[in-house]
C-alpha cells in the first residue's frame, strides 16, 4: 500500500492479492497530517496484518521548514564561525534587486554557541576539542534557551570527523535526553555554509518527523508491516533511516510522481519528457533526458540549501486551489495563495468564497458537478459562479473571469516548463509532457499548446500518480564523501578506496534493514570540475573502468559530460575530483504481476454538452475513461472523466489509448 499526502488531498493506492490496483482519495488534514492517513486506512477497510509493505510520501518535513514550526534547535560551531548561518552566500535571487533580503536562518544566531577546537583542511588537529567548554555551552543552551535538539558543525569535519564524533559521545553522556545531529553524518562534504544549513535543518525537523512517523508506525506495530518513506532523491528508505537523517524526507511527495513518470515513460518509449504534476496547491515540474531525471545538489527549501542530491524539481505556486485576485496595481493574478483543503475552492461548498482555478473550470463546464471524485463529492456550480463574479470588472460575466484565470494559470505553468527545459538548453518541443496530479490532465494540453509541444501523456490513475510512484520506487540511499584530488594516475587508487569504503558503509546500513549486499546495485558518481571552476559537475563513472583504464576513463566521461552540459570543452586543462558518491539501490519490480487496466475495455458513447472554450460555446463529448478500449481514438473537444482526475482534449487535439492504458493526446496537423 502507498499513501501520499498532498496539500489538498491524501491519496491511497494498494495492490491486492489478485494483482489489481485499488485507489482511494480523501481530503488532507493540514493541521494534523497523520490524521488523514489514519482516516484513509479506516475508510478503505484493509486489515493491517494483510499488508506486506506500507510506502509513504509526505510534505511534513517541508511544511515544518516553510512555516517555521520545527523544534527549538541549537547549533555548535568552531570558535570564530558563529555567524555561518546568518552570512550565507553572496548570491542574489534577483540580480536587479538593490537590497536583497536573505532568508531567515533556520537556527537564529542567539541559539548558536562557539566551541574551542580546530581541524585544518588536511584533517590535521590544530586545536584540541575543549570538552569542558563543550558541555558548558550546551548546558547554557538547555537551561536558559530551552533547546529541544542540537546540531553540531565543526570546521573541516568532512575531512576528519574526530572532534564531532567525540562531541557526540560526550553530549550523549551529559545530556542523554537531548537529540544531537552532527554534520559528518548528515553531509560529509566541503562548503561550510551548505553543510551547516543541512545539519541545522535536520535538527530543526527531527522531532517533528519522528513524532509523525512514530504515530504511523504505531498503527502497524502489531502486524509488523514494514514502513518505507520516499526521499527527495526519488528512492524509498525504511523509517529508521529517515529518522536518522530527516533531511531526506524533504520534497518526498513530488519525487514520487517523477519516479512514476520515469517508469511509465521508459515503457512507452519516451526517453525525453517533462513532468507536470499539478495538485491543489502547487505545480511540480521536472525534466527527464535520455531516460534520466535531472538531479541537483543545489536544491533549496525556502531559500535554504539542502546540500543533498535531490531531483531537480521546480515548484510553481499554481494549482487547482490557487486563488484568483487583483494585485495592488489592478492586475488579475492567480496564486500563490491557495484555498487549500480547508475550506477549499468555493464550489466545494465548505465555506470558501474566493474564486479558484477549480471554480473557473466548473464555470466553463469542463468539470461537471455530478462527476467530481467519481460522484463521491458534488460540486456547487452556483457557488463557483458567485465567487468568480467578484472578479468581473468588465461586465463580461463569470465565464470571462474563469477563462482569464485559466490563461494566467497556464502561463505560470508554461514558464515553469521553460525554466527546466529552455533555460537548461533543452527544446520542450522535442519532449513529451507527462501531465498528472488532480489538475494536470485538465490543464496539460493547454500548457503544451502554449509552448508549441505536440504530445501529452496522461498515465493511469493520474490523480494518485505520486502514490503510484511509491509502489514503483526502488529502495535507495546516497553516500557522499569529499575527496579532493587531481585526475592523475597517482590518485586513481585513492578514488577506488573511497568508493569501496562508501560501498561498505552502504552494505552495513542495508544489512541493518535486513537486505544482503548481494541484493544491492551500486551506482558511482564523481563531482568533477576543471581546475579554477567554482562548482563541480556530477559525472557517472564505472568503478571497473576506473580500475582498468584509470585516468583515461575519468577524463573521457568528464569531458563528455561537460560538453553535454555547457556546450564547451577545455582539452589539456587539469581536471579535479571534488566529491565521491555511491548510490546503493535495492531494485524492486513494482509493475511485475500488477493488473493496471482501470476498467472494462468496452467503447461507450458517453454524453455531450456545450462548454465554454475561449470566448465561444462548443459541443464537447464527455466520456468515462473506464469505457475506452485500447486503441480508442477520441477527437477534441472532449472531456475524459475518472474518479481521481479529469482530462481535457482541446479542439485541434486527438486522444488515443495506448500501452499501459495511458492517454496520448496529440496536436492535429493544421
Amino acid at each position: 500500500m502507498a499513501v501520499e499526502i498532498g496539500g489538498t488531498f491524501t491519496d491511497v493506492m494498494w495492490v491486492d492479492g489478485d494483482g489489481a490496483l485499488n485507489t482511494h482519495k480523501t481530503p488532507s488534514t493540514p493541521s494534523e497530517p497523520a490524521r488523514a492517513v489514519l482516516e484513509a486506512l479506516d475508510e478503505i477497510g484493509v486489515a493491517e496484518d494483510t499488508l506486506e509493505g506500507f510506502f509513504h510520501g509526505s510534505t511534513v518535513a517541508t511544511n515544518a521548514v516553510l512555516t517555521r514550526r520545527g523544534a527549538r534547535a541549537g547549533l555548535l560551531v568552531t570558535k570564530g564561525f558563529r555567524d555561518v548561518l546568518a552570512l550565507q552566500r553572496q548570491l542574489r535571487g534577483d540580480v536587479y534587486q538593490l537590497s536583497p533580503r536573505k532568508p531567515e536562518p533556520i537556527i537564529p544566531t542567539a541559539l548558536v554557541r562557539e566551541v574551542e577546537e580546530r581541524i585544518d583542511h588536511h584533517g590535521e588537529i590544530l586545536t584540541p576539542l575543549d570538552e569542558q567548554g563543550l558541555v558548558k555551552a550546551v548546558a547554557e543552551l538547555v537551561e536558559t534557551q530551552r533547546i529541544e535538539t542540537l546540531a553540531v558543525c565543526f570546521l573541516h569535519a568532512y575531512r576528519n570527523p574526530g572532534h564531532e564524533q567525540r562531541a557526540l559521545e560526550v553530549l550523549r553522556e551529559a545530556f542523554p535526553e537531548l537529540p544531537v545531529i552532527v554534520s559528518s553524518e548528515v553531509l560529509p562534504v566541503f562548503r561550510e555554509y551548505e553543510r551547516a544549513s543541512a545539519t541545522a535543518i535536520c535538527a530543526y525537523v527531527l522531532k517533528h518527523v519522528q513524532s509523525y512517523l512514530e504515530l504511523l508506525e504505531n498503527r502497524f506495530a502489531e502486524s509488523g508491516t514494514p514502513m518505507l518513506v520516499m526521499q527527495s532523491s526519488g528512492g524509498l528508505l525504511p523509517t529508521s533511516g529517515i529518522m536518522r537523517r530527516p533531511l531526506e524526507m524533504l520534497e518526498s511527495g513530488p519525487a514520487a510522481g517523477v519516479t512514476a513518470a520515469l517508469t511509465v515513460s521508459r515503457r512507452l518509449g519516451h526517453p525525453d519528457a517533462v513532468t507536470l504534476d499539478v495538485g491543489g496547491t502547487s505545480t511540480d515540474i521536472c525534466l527527464i533526458t535520455d531516460g534520466r531525471p535531472d538531479q541537483s545538489n543545489e536544491r533549496m527549501v525556502d531559500g535554504l540549501p539542502l546540500g543533498i542530491p535531490a531531483l531537480n524539481i521546480v515548484n510553481i505556486g499554481a494549482g487547482g486551489g490557487s486563488l484568483g485576485h487583483y494585485d495592488v496595481g489592478g492586475m488579475l493574478q492567480v496564486g500563490p495563495q491557495s484555498a487549500g483543503a480547508q475550506p477549499g475552492p468555493a464550489c466545494y461548498d465548505r465555506g470558501g468564497t474566493e474564486p479558484t482555478l477549480t471554480d473557473a473550470l466548473v464555470e466553463l463546464g469542463w468539470l461537471r458537478a455530478k462527476a467530481f471524485l467519481g460522484g463521491r463529492m458534488t460540486l456547487d456550480e452556483g457557488a463557483a459562479t458567485a465567487a468568480l463574479s467578484t472578479l468581473d470588472r468588465t461586465e463580461e460575466g463569470a465565464a470571462a473571469a474563469a477563462w482569464a484565470i485559466v490563461q494566467i494559470a497556464v502561463s505560470h505553468m508554461a514558464r515553469g516548463v521553460a525554466k527546466v527545459s529552455v533555460q537548461r538548453g533543452r527544446d520542450p518541443r522535442e519532449h513529451v509532457l507527462y501531465a498528472f496530479g488532480g489538475m494536470g490532465p485538465m490543464i496539460g494540453a493547454l500548457v503544451a499548446e502554449e509552448l508549441g509541444m505536440n504530445r501529452v501523456v496522461v498515465p493511469i490513475h493520474p490523480g494518485l500518480f505520486s502514490a503510484f510512484g511509491l509502489l514503483l520506487a526502488d529502495v535507495t540511499r546516497t553516500y557522499e564523501q569529499t575527496h579532493l584530488a587531481h585526475v592523475e594516475e597517482a590518485a586513481v587508487d585513492g578514488l577506488v578506496d573511497v568508493f569501496e569504503r562508501l560501498e561498505s558503509q552502504a552494505a552495513d546500513e542495508f544489512a541493518g534493514y535486513g537486505y544482503e549486499r548481494d541484493s544491492l546495485r551500486f551506482d558511482h558518481v564523481l563531482g568533477m570540475r576543471y581546475q579554477g571552476q567554482g562548482f563541480e559537475l556530477p559525472v557517472d563513472v564505472d568503478l571497473d573502468q576506473i580500475r582498468e583504464r584509470g585516468v583515461e576513463h575519468l577524463e573521457t566521461v568528464f569531458r563528455d559530460a561537460h560538453l553535454a552540459a555547457y556546450g564547451t570543452d577545455a582539452p589539456g586543462k587539469a581536471i579535479v575530483v571534488v566529491t565521491a558518491r555511491v548510490v546503493a539501490v535495492l531494485v524492486r519490480h513494482g509493475l511485475d504481476g500488477v493488473e493496471i487496466t482501470p476498467g472494462p475495455e468496452v467503447t461507450v458513447n458517453g454524453e455531450s454538452a456545450r462548454v465554454q472554450y475561449r470566448d465561444t460555446q462548443v459541443a464537447c463529448a464527455f466520456l468515462p475513461r473506464t469505457g475506452l478500449a485500447d486503441g480508442a481514438v477520441v477527437p477534441g473537444p472532449a472531456v475524459i472523466e475518472e474518479p481521481t482526475a479529469t482530462t481535457l482534449v482541446p479542439p485541434g487535439w486527438t486522444c488515443t489509448v495506448v500501452e499501459d492504458r495511458a492517454l496520448l493526446i496529440e496536436r492535429q496537423e493544421a
